[in-house]
C-alpha cells in the first residue's frame, strides 16, 4: 500500500530528525537494496548503528553522507 510506505518514510525521517542523524534515500528498489546488503530478500529500510568498516557507507556518494 502506497499510503503505508509514505507513512513509514515520514516516520523514519521524523525519528532521524529527533536523533539529529542523516537519512539517505536509496535510488534503487527494495530488491537491489537487499542485494547491496548481501541478502536474498527485499529490504525496505536499513539502519547503520555502527559504520565501522561498512562497504555501504563507502559506496554512498560523498555529497550525501
Amino acid at each position: 500500500c502506497l499510503l503505508g510506505s509514505l507513512e513509514r518514510k515520514s516516520e523514519i525521517e521524523y525519528y532521524a530528525m529527533l536523533a539529529k542523524t542523516g537519512v539517505h534515500h536509496y535510488s534503487g528498489n527494495n530488491i537491489e537494496l537487499g542485494t547491496a546488503c548481501g541478502k536474498y530478500f527485499r529490504v525496505c529500510a536499513l539502519s547503520i548503528t555502527d559504520p565501522g568498516d561498512s562497504d555501504i557507507i563507502r559506496a554512498m556518494p560523498t555529497e550525501q553522507q
